[in-house]
């Protein structure tokens, strides 16, 4: 087996062979995904460096790459030996990747990458950054090739139907409304999580997120869908050639788009299209816009709603089942056993798909750590005292889940009770809220913040993400979160959004807390307002709450809260279950 050195000699010899000075690795597929199959992953085969964020840049002596803060622990560790030098991101002194090169690459110098995984914002970026040197830009060079040998192929697992009650032909029609609202001939959906939307169809190729790899191209007649055709069954070819969409190869779509008459308009959204796709339509009159599929599959159909709500009651009977073999055997299990029972206890429900994302299972100091996920080198076996936090979520035919408890495993400290407790207040404040239509999710963020801002205390992190039904758990663009970004729209809530509620507090070095519970946007009692529905159906911990810190509000909704999911769930449960689960949801 090659050693990293081994393989960055190889890259190497064909930047020379190719008079490149320079080769950028990133992390994305074709698609810009949260998550990426393992055909894509060249950066970590070529550092040796697995985290899922990260940017290689491989020179003809050096080599570095950057990371965030996340990461830092692991890609010391993982880079030891290597000759690559980790740029920690963010830090003091260390400049970013643009800068760098636009100090390290000669002048007329050559700068390789593949464009199709370069996104369009970073390809900006370096090209003003090395504009003054007259750098080539070499987009056409895949750093995998001739030195990944056993490559995995790209995934082609099985497309399947999703039925969120709007057709494929009524989804086609409002797409191109809102290309005729833009005076647009076509419109290029290249997010994965838009096109399975639109066409009303799942799939198996990236993890933790059931799409399928292809791009959408909508004219105002007819439609292409550039993808692999042998993941399709031939119902569902014969459906979509029925619904007026043909079927192409994967690769074809950039030959497809090169061949669009010039001048033509076309709506894209560079968030999502790739170096390789902007130099594709640089012939055209590219409307570079946010994508009218992301907004609308923001806003749930009826069909969505119904599926969400029996998803979560199969989620609630999971997480019932979780949590009480935590409560009753915390010393049986570690952090990642106890993430392999999660995984387990969700699996058990009928429709479960997969999980949404890896799961968060962080005892003690770890918690401390937002994105924290155990492996075996980090893993370490739970007791009975301290906080556990578990945030995890699932994929069932049906809709999706996104949960977080902060669990008491035995004795906890006044701190860690009164922090908890905050916590739950500033959950319950922003699950209570009541507001006129025309409100933004950035408007409410303060709610969950308050009572933690009136201790002089916060969290680094959002209040919430929306969430896709049966596609990417973390999906844009409504969310809680008080900073205004630049770039990134800040949509009114509209009935049919669903959202995340997750404030959170971390010590480091001691503990974290998180409470999170999914909200669905509905029509409040008065006229023009709007109001939540809590969907997530999990107790909370009372052992690691300072009750006397509640508001009789606070504590009504709780108690409503934790009846609700006594009723629905234990009927479900198996006895000794359903008796913990009367206990903990007895009334305050």
């Amino acid at each position: 087996m090659q050693t990293v050195s081994q393989r960055l000699a190889l890259l190497r010899q064909r930047m020379a062979l190719r008079g490149l000075d320079a080769c950028v690795v990133v992390t994305d597929d074709f698609h810009g995904s949260e998550y990426v199959g393992d055909y894509f992953k060249t950066r970590a085969y070529l550092s040796g460096f697995t985290g899922s964020a990260g940017t290689l840049l491989v020179l003809a002596e050096e080599a570095y790459l950057w990371t965030d803060g996340r990461y830092f622990l692991q890609a010391e560790r993982q880079l030891t030996g290597s000759g690559i030098a980790l740029m920690r991101a963010g830090q003091p002194g260390v400049p970013t990747l643009s800068a760098f090169l636009a100090e390290r690459l000669p002048e007329g110098g050559a700068l390789g990458f593949d464009g199709r995984t370069v996104s369009t914002k970073l390809y900006r970026t370096l090209e003003k950054a090395l504009a003054g040197k007259r750098v080539r830009m070499d987009g056409d060079f895949d750093p995998a090739e001739s030195v990944w040998s056993d490559r995995p192929l790209l995934s082609a697992a099985p497309v399947w139907a999703f039925d969120s009650g709007v057709t494929r032909r009524e989804k086609l029609a409002l797409l191109r409304q809102d290309m005729a609202a833009r005076d647009a001939s076509y419109l290029l959906l290249t997010d994965l999580t838009d096109v399975a939307w639109t066409l009303e169809l799942r799939g198996g190729d990236v993890a933790c997120t059931p799409v399928f790899l292809g791009f959408l191209l909508l004219g105002r007649e007819e439609a292409v869908l550039c993808a692999q055709a042998e993941s399709f069954p031939e119902d569902i070819r014969r459906q979509l050639a029925a619904d007026g969409v043909a079927l192409r190869p994967y690769g074809d779509i950039y030959a497809l788009l090169e061949t669009l008459p010039a001048g033509t308009r076309v709506m894209a959204d560079s968030a999502t299209a790739s170096a390789r796709i902007a130099g594709c339509l640089a012939h055209t009159e590219w409307l570079d816009t946010d994508s009218p599929a992301s907004r609308r599959k923001a806003v749930k159909s009826a069909g969505e709603q119904e599926g969400f709500r029996r998803a979560h009651v199969q989620d609630g009977a999971a997480m019932c089942r979780f949590l009480y073999h935590m409560k009753t055997h915390p010393e049986d299990y570690t952090e990642l056993s106890a993430a392999a029972l999660l995984h387990r206890c969700r699996a058990a429900q009928p429709e479960f798909r997969e999980d949404s994302f890896p799961a968060i299972v962080a005892y003690g100091a770890h918690g401390a750590v937002v994105h924290y996920e155990p492996t075996e080198e980090t893993d370490v076996p739970l007791q009975r005292h301290g906080l556990l936090l578990v945030d995890s979520g699932g994929h069932y035919r049906c809709g999706t889940t996104d949960v977080t408890r902060t669990v008491a495993l035995g004795e906890v400290t006044a701190q860690e009770r009164r922090m908890s407790t905050l916590v739950l207040r500033g959950h319950i404040r922003l699950a209570m809220a009541r507001f006129p239509r025309g409100v933004m999710g950035e408007n409410l963020d303060a709610l969950a913040r308050m009572p933690l801002w009136e201790q002089g205390l916060d969290y680094d992190h959002g209040t919430g993400h929306g969430v896709g039904c049966v596609l990417s758990v973390h999906e844009s663009p409504p969310s809680f979160r008080w900073r205004f970004v630049e770039g990134i729209p800040h949509p009114a809530l509209e009935e049919g959004m669903l959202l995340s509620d997750e404030p959170g507090y971390y010590e480091a070095g001691a503990f974290g807390i998180r409470h999170e519970n999914l909200l669905l946007v509905q029509p409040a009692e008065q006229e023009r307002f709007l109001r939540f529905e809590t969907l997530t159906l999990a107790p909370f911990d009372r052992d690691a709450l300072d009750v006397s810190l509640l508001t009789a509000e606070e504590r009504t909704w709780l108690n409503d809260y934790h009846r609700r999911v006594y009723e629905t769930l234990s009927p479900l449960l198996e006895p000794e279950v359903a008796a913990w689960l009367r206990d903990v949801t007895q009334e305050l």
